[in-house]
């Protein structure tokens, strides 16, 4: 597997061969001014046998967007006491 550079500029000029490298198995990486910016690979093979949900899930945990759980029970919620002011306002509403 080859690791082949692309400028932006270059890139876009030349994007059927660089989709041609990433069919046969190369990776392509766009750079801007020198820094890479995009990297352009084949899809993971174990993709398209999840849902779009599962994806999204999935890049959005990756982004730090959320966090996944671990298929356990949720703990019933119990509100905590109050007391003070906020005693006084949950009476008066009442």
């Amino acid at each position: 597997m080859k690791t082949i550079t692309y400028g932006v500029r270059e890139f876009q000029a030349h994007l059927g061969d660089a989709l041609r490298f990433v069919s046969s198995g190369d990776r392509v990486v766009v750079t801007s001014r020198g820094m890479p910016v995009a990297l352009v690979s084949r899809p993971d093979a174990r993709l398209p046998g999840k849902s779009a949900l599962e994806r999204k899930l999935e890049r959005m945990a990756a982004e730090g967007h959320l966090v996944q759980g671990r298929g356990g029970r949720i703990r019933r919620f119990k509100a905590p006491a109050v007391g003070g002011l906020s005693e006084q306002l949950l009476k008066d509403r009442r």
